[in-house]
Parts: structure tokens; C-alpha cells; sequence
């Protein structure tokens, strides 16, 4: 038996969850920036984030020029750099035709 799956007709969103900053819309609070050594543009988040008053790492969420948005921590106690990205799209969002096509994305991220 072969999977049906519903095509959505918008993707589906956490705005106004807890996992969100509080201006879940990433529409305001934002000031313009440019990087010291590229000179490119961004722009960089000045509200408040929500953090537990135990957490000492500094936190800054930007959004890039491609419309890109990320959380840069930094750990003054660690040695070594990480990353991770949510893209907020799974397979609920596959076209009919290309089922698999998240999955497939998934992996390209790890190349």
C-alpha cells in the first residue's frame, strides 16, 4: 500500500510558541549592521531573548541578507565551535510528485 500525504497549503509555523524569541515574526527589533571584514549587510536582533538567568553565554540572532535567520552563542568556557539550523519544513511540505524531497534536503545539509 503506497502513503497518501496532504499537501499543506501554507508550511507550517511555531510563531508564537515558547521555541520563539518573543517577536516571533522577525519583523521588528531588528537594526541594521555590517560585518568589519566582508562589509556585508545584516541585520541584527535588539530585543530581549528569553534565557534562564543561570545561562552566562551571550546570544545574538541576525538575519542575513538572504533572508537567513541565526542564533550565534558564545561560550567564553568552550574550546571547540558547533552548529545547527532548523529549517522549520519537514515532509508534510513535499510536493505529490517528489515525495522524499525533505529527506533527500536533510542529507545535502551534511555534506
Amino acid at each position: 500500500m503506497t502513503p497518501v500525504f496532504e499537501t499543506l497549503p501554507s508550511l507550517p509555523t511555531r510563531s508564537g510558541t515558547q521555541c520563539l524569541p518573543p517577536v516571533a515574526s522577525f519583523e521588528t527589533n531588528f537594526e541594521s549592521r555590517t560585518s568589519v571584514d566582508s562589509h556585508t549587510a545584516y541585520t541584527e536582533f535588539v530585543g530581549e531573548l528569553d534565557k534562564s538567568p543561570s545561562d552566562t553565554r551571550a546570544y545574538r540572532l541576525i538575519r542575513l541578507s538572504n533572508g537567513l535567520v541565526a542564533m550565534v552563542v558564545h561560550d567564553k568556557e568552550e574550546s571547540k565551535a558547533c552548529a545547527a539550523l532548523d529549517v522549520n519544513v519537514g515532509s508534510l511540505a513535499d510536493p505529490q510528485e517528489l515525495q522524499g524531497l525533505a529527506h533527500f534536503c536533510e542529507h545535502l545539509l551534511f555534506m
